[in-house]
């Protein structure tokens, strides 16, 4: 229950007001997130069945595609869910992604670390072993293939760091 509280103070941050349970029936984007919340509360107490229908459900809904095993912290704000995928070995809490970002595998099964305070632009991609430090920021339509360090912004295909070109993110 925390960590829906938190998810909707994260929304009542962005828009400037007070929390409340309207929001849930606003924000498609905040309704996705419950539903992913509710379906890994469910996969980590090891119900069967009930994860993966819900799973699926909330792609159908809201076009959100989040295992239930993914673990993501408190805080999470997806304003537009339609065509986010993000199966990641973790993600940290306060993290934003815009809208039609993929995080997830390349060629072999290792999955993006994501952590806290991280703002992803649309379009992005995080593909593959790589480790996005605290606070960054990936720019709209970013192809994220190599680490990025704290505090750094990723912009470009292939992703580079803005500001210090010796500490490249390209391919």
């Amino acid at each position: 229950m925390q960590l829906i509280h938190s998810d909707i103070e994260a929304w009542a941050r962005v828009w400037k007001s007070k929390p409340s349970a309207s929001f849930v029936f606003y924000y498609c984007g905040l309704r996705a997130t419950l539903l992913y919340r509710i379906s890994h509360a469910l996969w980590e107490n090891r119900v069967p069945l009930l994860p993966g229908m819900l799973f699926r459900l909330n792609i159908t809904l809201h076009g959100l595609d989040v295992p239930p095993c993914t673990p993501i912290g408190p805080g999470l704000y997806i304003p537009h869910p339609v065509g986010t995928v993000l199966s990641a070995e973790r993600i940290g809490a306060n993290v934003t992604f815009i809208s039609s970002i993929t995080v997830g595998m390349r060629g072999e099964a290792e999955f993006p670390v994501i952590e806290d305070g991280v703002f992803v632009g649309a379009g992005a991609r995080i593909l593959g072993k790589v480790h996005v430090g605290a606070d960054a920021k990936i720019g709209a339509n970013a192809v994220v293939l190599k680490d990025v360090p704290a505090g750094a912004t990723a912009v470009g295909v292939p992703a580079r760091i803005l500001g210090n070109s010796a500490q490249k993110v390209a391919a």
